[in-house]
């Protein structure tokens, strides 16, 4: 490639990746970015020995156990809260430069296995998609961009020349994005399937060192969780985040491959995006018939598509295949995960799936002559990025993004609850009651709903009401730290101050660094001898 023409990929990349997600530089702090940036002790306090020896959520709720174990995401936001602070612009930035690196990383290993136009296309194809915008939006969704820089520069060093360094820089390259999230995982397979590309269509011989360096690396990754978080998989699932969990044998595996069939869509058509997918929104005891056919047709097409790569491996095949290793641990096919299904997921697999729309607009040039191929190729660019560009408004902050959930799905429980939440801060409070209500009804285990919605009740001195639903909050999760405090409080307004000892006691016992426990516990005190003095 010319010096000339690469100057102008590069500007044609640039602009893809950057132009549609600029409006989202204005955006606000959103969802999780709360729990993991803005209140997460260890983040603030850069508390090294937190980050990289505790659990994902451990810096926010010490008693959280989510089994994540994402070190190199958090050190970029304890780095970025310094430089930072609480101003979410320079988060946004950094995640917009981190795509656009994704971006031509994902041009760079195209070009290694297709020619310049199918690398093009793919990569630009890539920049603009719709259905993994929320790796990019949500600040949080900084693990997705980061494992995917890694594994991606990791196949690139292990695809290029032989020698040590080479396996050594490959190995830093993968060990980091294992470190950033746990879906990089899946790179011992890409580069199997990238090595068998290479030895049967280019006659190369198979690179043992890099296969070797990824399987002990991995090896040595899941070691590392096993002593950190006691367990290599997710620990704990609700079925709040993947009411999958609450199916058995075939009913979960055929509803798991009808959801995997939305991950096609958000691809193929993505008219229709969400922040959440979580309880309510997909019904899963009530699946489809032909989303279940569409998940078994995927199957189907994932056995012809492995039998004839095996067969006659080529970049089509590759494309495939990429999406199929990429997927397949996160779909809840093969076993359960954290979440039903997110946006964010099909961030890394996409770039399979670009890497397909680039070879098929490069081969219908063949039929349709280069000026047909290189207007429709623009027009599809062109729909893509302004559909990315309508969702950046979309989380412009919470009380726009939570909106925009509940008009997609209407019986997300997560969705209203987000939204009453939102509407509450915003000071309107009978609307945020409202959607607290149906948050519950929908979902009557939603401990955090309920305590908000308690909370929300006590600040306007109803404090008979507020207590009921505290005390659900306490029932449903008993470490629930937050929810013994405020029931102590509340138990305290309503003269019942023994009661109020024994919950913010136990608020303590749940918290021992927490101070306002024992402030409180000081003041039930002084207000219990109080009353015995008058007796």
């Amino acid at each position: 490639m010319t010096g000339r023409l690469a100057g102008r990929t590069l500007w044609v990349l640039i602009v893809a990746a950057l132009l549609p997600y600029l409006n989202a530089l204005p955006n606000d702090f959103t969802l999780d970015d709360h729990g993991l940036i803005l209140h997460n002790q260890a983040v603030v306090a850069f508390d090294l020995a937190t980050l990289w020896g505790q659990d994902y959520w451990a810096g926010y709720d010490s008693s959280l156990r989510s089994g994540l174990y994402r070190p190199v995401t958090l050190t970029s936001f304890a780095a970025e809260f310094a430089l930072f602070g609480r101003q979410p612009l320079g988060y946004h930035l950094n995640n917009l430069l981190l795509h656009l690196l994704v971006t031509l990383l994902s041009w760079s290993l195209f070009r290694r296995f297709a020619g310049a136009s199918t690398a093009l296309w793919g990569a630009a194809v890539f920049a603009v998609l719709p259905g993994h915008s929320e790796a990019v939006l949500a600040i949080v969704g900084r693990a997705d961009l980061l494992a995917t820089v890694g594994s991606l520069a990791a196949l690139l060093v292990w695809t290029g020349a032989d020698g040590w360094r080479r396996t050594l820089g490959g190995g830093c390259c993968f060990a980091l994005a294992l470190l950033s999230k746990e879906q990089a995982a899946v790179v011992p397979a890409l580069l199997l399937c990238v090595g068998w590309l290479q030895h049967r269509r280019d006659g190369q011989g198979w690179r043992w060192p890099p296969l070797v360096a990824s399987a002990a690396i991995l090896a040595v990754y899941l070691g590392l969780r096993q002593v950190l978080l006691g367990g290599i998989a997710v620990t704990e699932i609700q079925a709040l985040d993947n009411p999958l969990v609450e199916l058995h044998g075939a009913e979960r595996v055929l509803a798991a491959l009808a959801v995997a069939s939305r991950y096609a869509l958000l691809l193929v058509a993505p008219a229709r995006l969400s922040a959440d997918y979580s309880f309510g929104a997909i019904d899963v005891r009530h699946m489809p018939t032909g989303e279940i056919a569409d998940g078994l047709l995927l199957v189907l097409l994932a056995g012809v598509a492995t039998w004839w790569f095996v067969r006659r491996p080529e970049t089509p095949g590759l494309a495939v295949m990429w999406l199929m290793v990429c997927f397949a641990p996160f779909v809840n096919v093969l076993f359960p995960i954290g979440t039903i299904l997110a946006e964010r997921i099909s961030y890394a697999p996409s770039v399979g799936y670009a890497r397909g729309v680039g070879w098929a607009l490069d081969g219908a040039r063949r039929h349709l002559g280069y000026r047909v191929v290189q207007r429709l190729g623009l027009a599809l660019l062109l729909v893509l990025g302004l559909r990315t560009a309508a969702r950046c408004t979309d989380w412009r902050d919470e009380l726009q993004l939570f909106g925009a959930v509940v008009a997609a799905n209407p019986e997300s429980a997560r969705g209203h609850k987000g939204l009453a939440k939102a509407l509450q801060d915003a000071g309107r409070v009978a609307e945020a009651e409202q959607e607290y209500r149906s948050a519950i009804e929908i979902y009557p285990r939603f401990d955090t709903a309920h305590y908000n919605l308690a909370i929300l009740l006590h600040g306007t001195a109803r404090y008979e009401e507020a207590l009921s639903h505290f005390d659900k909050a306490c029932v449903l999760r008993p470490e629930f730290a937050d929810a013994h405090l405020n029931r102590g409080v509340t138990l305290s307004r309503l003269g019942r101050l023994p009661e109020s000892r024994q919950a913010t006691q136990r608020a303590a016992e749940l918290r021992p660094e927490w101070d306002a426990p024992r402030v409180n516990l000081q003041e039930i005190n002084t207000a219990i001898d109080r009353q015995g003095e008058q007796r």
